[in-house]
């Protein structure tokens, strides 16, 4: 049995070539390399999206999250009533005013480590001949790392123990400041407690209030230092 198929090649091809059918695929086509293109443009790692995350961060009073506000709330309602409690009328408008300031204080877009580290020897009411505890771990992957702090230059060491790695007693730190690659802390340790939007940290002094700061999104941090540089400026310094 013999089977002749004539095909009109150009025929067909000429219908599948008509306008109305190509229209759909040339709008899927241009619809797909749009979404493409603008997937690119704002994506994770895109200018765009970093520039959007600093314009935020500067027009929203405490960082991304307009719920980042209530972590500080309390701050004020504590002091001021601690401030004004037994004070006569006279001196409530001046002490309210007095802890709004030391409370809520302007804080820097960009800290460097060696600045923070300068600002934790004054927290940790450190000498310039003391010591304290300071180490950074870099991450494996980018730029990003942790920072450990602690007022104790051996962090929980128990005594007649003997003295471990600097590395090995990180997790004893009372702080802890994870650092994404963009400078931007995305989690944090302080008073040896995991920071979380339900905590009510007690933030005063300005070394709270700057890693406060950092977790909220309004200050990014600048890795200026390597470990050694790390553990040199944490270390008793001397002329």
């Amino acid at each position: 049995m013999n089977i002749n198929i004539e095909l009109d090649l150009p025929g067909i091809i000429a219908q599948a070539c008509a306008a109305d059918r190509l229209q759909p695929l040339v709008d899927k086509a241009i619809a797909d390399a749009l979404r493409s293109a603008i997937d690119s443009a704002t994506g994770y790692r895109s200018e765009f999206r970093k520039e959007l995350e600093v314009q935020l961060a500067q027009a929203m009073p405490h960082g991304l999250r307009t719920s980042d506000i209530a972590k500080f709330q309390h701050v004020l309602n504590e002091a001021i009533t601690s401030h004004v409690r037994g004070a006569n009328e006279e001196t409530v408008a001046a002490a309210m005013a007095k802890v709004m300031q030391s409370a809520m204080p302007s804080v820097p877009a960009v800290v460097k480590i060696s600045e923070l580290l300068k600002i934790a020897r004054d927290a940790f009411s450190k000498e310039a001949h003391e010591a304290f505890y300071a180490y950074w771990e870099p991450s494996t992957y980018g730029t990003g790392g942790w920072l450990y702090l602690d007022s104790d230059e051996n962090p929980n060491k128990r005594p007649y123990s003997q003295t471990r790695d600097r590395e090995d007693v990180k997790y004893q730190a009372q702080h802890r400041i994870a650092v994404n690659d963009y400078g931007a802390v995305y989690a944090l340790r302080m008073d040896g407690k995991d920071v979380t939007p339900a905590s009510r940290p007690d933030v005063i002094g300005e070394f709270d209030t700057t890693l406060m700061a950092m977790y909220v999104g309004r200050t990014k941090v600048d890795i200026d230092m390597d470990d050694d540089d790390v553990r040199s400026a944490a270390s008793a310094q001397y002329d």
